[in-house]
């Protein structure tokens, strides 16, 4: 990590929002030198990325994100000073000094997607994704099912392991190239509450994409998935 001049910043509502929504899909992070914030699971199963307001004058990696979102709740209307071996939380004559980890101990993301060509797209309304997740949570079962037949595109959360599993079906508007059934593990639609656009590659990888946000998601699709 190369040594910067001092930064004072305040984070953005929607900064904070992606920081607060990335600590679930891993709690540690290295936040890079500039406006884009990226992470991963140790599985690799998800890709998140955002573009946000704030831009950041040096990298820097953080272990315990939660811990430091934290201690941002702790004061009012805090600034963010970033020194070169840590940062600072300060507000009036308050001041938490957080340390950086060093970024090569955390899982980070290290190449881009680019999706391929996608069998399906179909948009996820916030609303229809607050209903498949409560949905997954009510039925206590982790599958989302995306299938298409003669054109129709529509989301089941179902247990895939068991045929008389309770399940839960959706309508959503959206085009497929043909007939499919896509599968992915509810546990990781990780996601801001939010409208998106979703593809679909038979490639093993879906994009969620945010119709208001510059913000996506990269979700692997399990491999028993069929096209």
């Amino acid at each position: 990590m190369k040594p910067s001049t001092q930064q004072i910043m305040k984070l953005e509502a929607f900064t904070l929002d992606v920081l607060s929504n990335f600590s679930q899909i891993n709690n540690s992070i290295v936040i890079l030198e500039g406006n884009e914030i990226r992470t991963m699971p140790e599985n690799k199963t998800i890709l998140a990325e955002a573009t946000v307001s704030n831009s950041f004058s040096q990298t820097f990696g953080i272990y315990d994100l939660k811990k430091l979102l934290g201690c941002l709740s702790l004061t009012k209307d805090p600034d963010i000073v970033l020194r070169e071996k840590h940062l600072e939380v300060t507000s009036g004559g308050n001041k938490i000094k957080y340390m950086y980890t060093d970024p090569s101990r955390i899982v980070t993301p290290s190449k881009r997607i680019n999706l391929p060509s996608a069998e399906a797209t179909f948009d996820l309304d916030g609303s229809v994704l607050t209903d498949v997740l409560k949905a997954s949570s009510v039925l206590s079962v982790d599958d989302l099912c995306v299938s298409s037949e003669n054109g129709e595109v529509i989301v089941t959360v179902l247990d895939k392991t068991d045929v008389t599993s309770n399940s839960a079906t959706f309508s959503v508007n959206g085009s497929s190239k043909g007939d499919f059934k896509a599968l992915l593990k509810i546990s990781n639609l990780k996601l801001i509450h939010d409208d998106y656009t979703v593809k679909i590659s038979s490639k093993g990888i879906s994009l969620f994409q945010s119709k208001n946000h510059d913000l996506k998601y990269y979700i692997a699709i399990e491999a028993d998935s069929k096209f």
